[in-house]
């Protein structure tokens, strides 16, 4: 993969980056109920958002864990190599995917 490249996946990621940690303190710093006496259907709801809110979240940490590592890797010089076989990763799959750590054989593997 040419210097060129990772420099353009790297800013894709930190791009990504910013955009998830500015998600995440919004949803950290949105309450999502005021404290208003509420009828049985609007505690109904607003669980329903703060589940939906917290899975959300799980997520987006789940992504931004995957960026921060992929920074790394673009940083140790061990970019794009599947975790679990050692091959490359195709330099498509990483333009799609930037921050995917499996080549698609070993994902597939993994879901099916």
């Amino acid at each position: 993969m040419g210097h060129r490249d990772l420099h353009s996946i790297k800013e894709k990621l930190s791009a990504r980056k910013r955009q998830l940690e500015e998600e995440i303190i919004a949803l950290h710093t949105e309450k999502f109920s005021d404290d208003q006496v509420q009828d049985a259907g609007d505690q109904a709801l607003v669980s329903t958002m703060e589940a939906l809110r917290s899975s959300l979240q799980d997520k987006e940490l789940e992504e931004y864990t995957r960026i921060l590592n992929a920074l790394e890797k673009i940083d140790t010089g061990e970019y794009g190599t599947c975790v679990d076989c050692g091959q490359p990763i195709s330099e498509k799959r990483l333009t799609v995917y930037p921050n995917a750590t499996r080549c698609l054989a070993c994902q597939e593997a993994l879901e099916g």
